[in-house]
């Protein structure tokens, strides 16, 4: 009966001061703009930059594309003017205009080859934009997980988000708790030259 009386009361006064701990110690939530973390993580800027050079690249081959129509295009027009020129037989201008609706079909051909690598580079560029930017997204989510739990914190509040209505989702918070600059050094700490990896 002693015993138990004994660990009662210990237990009891465990309790007791892990509830006084709790209340000095208070919830600690703090505050963090992920899209000013997002645009300032080294790793965004590599992206880019890797992105700007493969849109560079399929630009230069559609410049490619461009001037074989523009090759097209100036004998098409050689073409049909000798076909209206009197001072050749007819026979001649006969197989001029025939090589002239070739090379009309043939820009028509390039035109439509030049839509449809417009619609594929560009379906290319945007799953690879949207591939990057959640692998992005999803590390530097993990970075100030990684940083709250060593910090101690209970929560983490995005401060750059928005409502429905297009308003702040967050009217106010003292800037004190905004871990925005620490978690920005703590991801871009050790930063190298790597290329950020695109599955």
């Amino acid at each position: 009966m002693i015993i138990k009386g004994w660990l009662l009361g210990l237990v009891l006064a465990i309790m007791g001061a892990w509830s006084s701990f709790a209340q000095e110690r208070g919830t600690r939530i703090v505050f963090v703009r992920l899209d000013k973390v997002f645009s300032e993580y080294h790793k965004t800027r590599l992206a880019d930059a890797q992105l700007k050079a493969q849109a560079e690249e399929f630009n230069q081959e559609r410049q490619r594309l461009v001037a074989d129509i523009q090759t097209l295009q100036n004998e098409y027009n050689a073409l049909r003017e000798e076909a209206l020129n009197t001072a050749l037989s007819e026979e001649v201008r006969a197989q001029k205009r025939s090589l002239a609706e070739e090379k009309l079909l043939a820009i028509r051909e390039q035109e439509a080859r030049i839509k449809r690598f417009d619609e594929l580079r560009s379906k290319q560029l945007e799953d690879q934009t949207r591939r990057m930017r959640r692998n992005l997204v999803e590390e530097i989510r993990e970075g100030v997980r990684d940083y709250a739990r060593a910090q101690g914190f209970d929560a983490v509040i995005d401060a750059s988000g928005q409502t429905l209505n297009g308003v702040e989702s967050v009217v106010y918070f003292n800037e004190k708790l905004d871990i925005t600059p620490q978690v920005i050094e703590a991801l871009n700490r050790g930063a190298t030259k790597e290329s950020p990896s695109t599955p």
